[in-house]
């Protein structure tokens, strides 16, 4: 009995020393990344830096990007958000982490990163699926685009007129995204997700939505899997598998467009990436799978979303709005003028629109991680960042920030405007327009930045047009949103009038 109670006491003593020493080395750590960290002389919040676990938790929550943005107000260009993460919002640090002329700093990678698709990849192999996708992305190949956008722009705008015409109200939210993911998906794959013709998202595309929305917690998982064990449990067990069937359906959808071999007269984007097939550097079926899910994601949802808030912000500024439809309705003589080149050259107006809808209402409002190499430290906007730093560029809290532009929190096109930005009488003339890069810089941009420039051009001028639009009172706060590295959307609902000519 003795030697049991013993025991226990030993085993009891063993427990409380170990707990003590954790107490004491999570203290130390505590202080140390405080006050005698390489980044100490950072501001951010102390209780950040201190508790790591409370950045991922705003984040699964989806109040970081708003979070990030109030910290930098408070705390400037520069900001510490845990003990080796650094967020900037800085023109110069667009150069320094993502910029040509210096070694690619790695992207930050966790276990829901796909290597084998173009963002996730390394630098060899990032070049290698870079090179397969250029031809879809040429001059050339968007001049032969067109035909189809504008087919896809001739159905969206045919069953709004039947919205219209029934007097209720429309989800703008939805006909972009069903309008951007038919077209992506005929781009891609040369036919569509149907959701045209069906007036409902493809199921591939709804559970897109839902894995989107899980990725804060597998950054949460990899840095905290005990954690992440016991807040699993409140998870529905939907959201858990949409990232495995999202890209089993990409596999799937893959295989069977490689089985169809007779050809369209139309070249799709999987054309391209086969093309080095037989190549050394030619693209493995898996390959193909993992960049087909990207291009789908980031070809349409982020379209849709940038289509979507400047709805919204030309509906919530009537002055603008009046002066975009107008510049529109006068310009061109018939629909029919609306192409690629016209509303890239005729009106300016529109794209100045455009540009202050993608600075209030990012696609991806955060900030796109990168990690300092091992070695010595590396500079970064003028400040000596130390190796295994996490850094990034916030979008949100970059172009919302007065630091950077007069008026930053109201929609303003004219800041656009050559005669504004030339005029050093115009408030706007200090403005740092060089900031904004949506597609982000350097060799990691966005491969198909102007088709997306081109898709928004088209589809907003054709809107414009065709319909008098009406924000509806439910969505009057539409942009109070929570973001999982891309706004969640709730319904954008307005009413829509048939254009009287």
């Amino acid at each position: 009995m003795s030697i049991t109670v013993s025991n226990t006491f030993i085993m009891l003593s063993i427990l409380v020393a170990l707990f003590t020493l954790y107490i004491i080395y999570t203290g130390a750590v505590t202080i140390r990344n405080l006050f005698f960290h390489p980044l100490h002389s950072i501001p951010g919040p102390k209780i950040w830096i201190a508790f790591p676990i409370l950045r991922y938790i705003s984040h699964v929550r989806g109040k970081l990007d708003i979070d990030v943005f109030a910290l930098h107000e408070q705390y400037g260009e520069a900001v510490r958000l845990g003990p080796d993460v650094v967020s900037f919002a800085t023109t110069q640090a667009w150069k320094d982490i993502y910029g040509h002329g210096a070694p690619q700093l790695p992207k930050l990678l966790t276990s829901s990163n796909n290597r084998l698709n173009i963002i996730s990849a390394n630098a060899v192999d990032h070049s290698r699926y870079r090179k397969a996708l250029s031809h879809a992305f040429s001059a050339k190949a968007l001049q032969a685009q067109e035909p189809i956008l504008q087919m896809y722009v001739d159905k969206l705008i045919l069953r709004l007129k039947m919205v219209a015409e029934s007097r209720l109200p429309a989800d703008m939210v939805k006909w972009y995204n069903l309008a951007t993911f038919d077209l992506i998906g005929d781009l891609a794959f040369g036919e569509p997700f149907g959701g045209l013709d069906s007036s409902e998202y493809h199921h591939w595309v709804s559970t897109i939505f839902q894995s989107v929305r899980f990725l804060p917690w597998i950054k949460l998982k990899d840095a905290y899997p005990l954690c992440f064990k016991f807040l699993a449990l409140m998870i529905p067990r939907g959201r858990l598998e949409a990232r495995s069937r999202q890209e089993e359906h990409s596999r799937i959808t893959v295989q069977k467009r490689l089985r169809r071999v007779e050809s369209r007269g139309q070249a799709d984007f999987m054309d391209s990436m086969l093309r080095h097939q037989n190549d050394k550097d030619g693209l493995s079926e898996a390959e193909l799978a993992a960049n087909a899910n990207v291009l789908i994601i980031a070809g349409s949802e982020t379209t849709a979303t940038l289509l979507s808030g400047l709805t919204y912000w030309l509906l919530r500024t009537p002055d603008v709005l009046d002066k975009v439809i107008k510049e529109v309705r006068s310009t061109m003589e018939k629909e029919e003028d609306i192409t690629f080149h016209s509303v890239s050259t005729q009106l300016p107006y529109l794209l100045a629109c455009l540009n202050e809808a993608l600075r209030m209402y990012p696609p991806v409002p955060t900030g796109l991680e990168r990690v300092t190499p091992p070695g010595g430290p590396v500079t970064i906007a003028g400040y000596q960042i130390p190796p295994q730093t996490t850094v990034s560029v916030h979008q949100l809290a970059s172009y919302h920030s007065e630091r950077h532009f007069h008026d930053a929190h109201r929609f303003i096109p004219e800041r656009w405007l050559p005669e504004f930005k030339e005029d050093p009488a115009s408030p706007f003339y200090h403005d740092h327009r060089d900031i904004l890069q949506p597609f982000s810089v350097g060799p990691r941009n966005c491969l198909g930045k102007n088709l997306a420039y081109s898709e928004m051009r088209v589809i907003m001028a054709r809107m414009l047009w065709n319909f008098d639009l009406h924000l509806c009172e439910e969505s009057a706060t539409w942009n109070e949103q929570r973001s999982y590295i891309v706004w969640e959307k709730p319904p954008l609902m307005c009413q829509l009038r048939e254009r009287t000519r």
